[in-house]
C-alpha cells in the first residue's frame, strides 16, 4: 500500500477570504477612530489607512471613497443597535416599559464608551444623510414591527404607526444630539424626558380602526 501523503488542506480560498475579511475590519476600525476625532468633513481615506499596517491602495479594494466606509460604519452600529432592541423594547411587558427601553437602548448605547459618544459629537450631521440607507431604514423598519406587535399585544393603542414610529425615531435622534453636547452626559436623564413625553401624550393621539 503506498503512504498516503496527503495532509489536510485548508478550504479553497480560505485564507485569502480570512485575509480579506481582517483588512476590511482593521479599516472599519480605523475609519471609526479617525471620524471620532476629526469628525467626518475634516477626515480622509489618507488619514484612516495611516491607522493601518496596510498598503495605501488596498482600502479601495473595500470601499470606493471616505462615504461609503463611513456608511459601513454607521451600518455596522445599527445592526448593534437592532441586536439590543430585539433584548429590549421587543420583549417590554408594559407600555412604559416599550418607551423606556427603546430610548435607554439609544442612549446607553452612545455612551457606553468614549469613542462612541466623540463619533456622535461629531457626526451628528453627517449621520442625518444616512437616514434612508438600508441599514438605517432597518431600524425604522424593527420599531414599526414592534409597535404593531405591542399593539397586538395590547401594550399600545392602536394608533397610526408610521406616525409614532417617526415621532419615537426622532425624539431619540434628536435628544440624543442635545445629550452628547452637555457636560455631564446623563443617558438616564434623556431616558426618563422622552418616556415621559411619549406617555404624557399617548392617550390624546387619535385612534385608528
Amino acid at each position: 500500500m503506498g503512504e498516503d501523503t496527503s495532509i489536510a488542506a485548508e478550504p479553497r480560498g480560505g485564507r485569502r477570504e480570512q485575509n480579506k475579511a481582517e483588512n476590511r475590519t482593521a479599516l472599519l476600525k480605523a475609519a471609526r477612530a479617525v471620524f471620532a476625532e476629526m469628525g467626518f468633513g475634516a477626515a480622509s481615506v489618507r488619514d484612516i489607512v495611516r491607522r493601518t499596517d496596510l498598503a495605501s491602495g488596498t482600502f479601495y479594494n473595500y470601499f470606493k471613497d471616505k462615504d461609503e466606509i463611513f456608511e459601513a460604519v454607521v451600518g455596522e452600529l445599527t445592526g448593534e443597535l437592532l441586536r439590543r432592541h430585539h433584548a429590549g423594547r421587543a420583549r417590554a411587558a408594559t407600555t412604559e416599559e416599550f418607551f423606556r427601553r427603546h430610548y435607554a437602548v439609544y442612549f446607553d448605547f452612545i455612551v457606553e464608551d468614549a469613542e462612541l459618544l466623540a463619533l456622535a459629537r461629531k457626526n451628528f450631521t453627517a449621520i442625518r444623510t444616512l437616514l434612508d440607507k438600508p441599514d438605517v431604514r432597518a431600524l425604522a423598519q424593527a420599531l414599526n414591527d414592534d409597535i404593531r406587535a405591542a399593539m397586538a399585544n395590547g401594550l399600545l393603542p392602536r394608533v397610526d404607526v408610521p406616525y409614532l414610529a417617526a415621532a419615537m425615531g426622532g425624539i431619540a435622534f434628536e435628544i440624543s444630539v442635545i445629550m452628547v453636547a452637555r457636560d455631564p452626559v446623563d443617558p438616564a436623564a434623556a431616558v426618563e424626558f422622552a418616556t415621559r413625553l411619549m406617555m404624557g401624550g399617548l392617550e390624546d393621539l387619535p385612534r385608528k380602526a
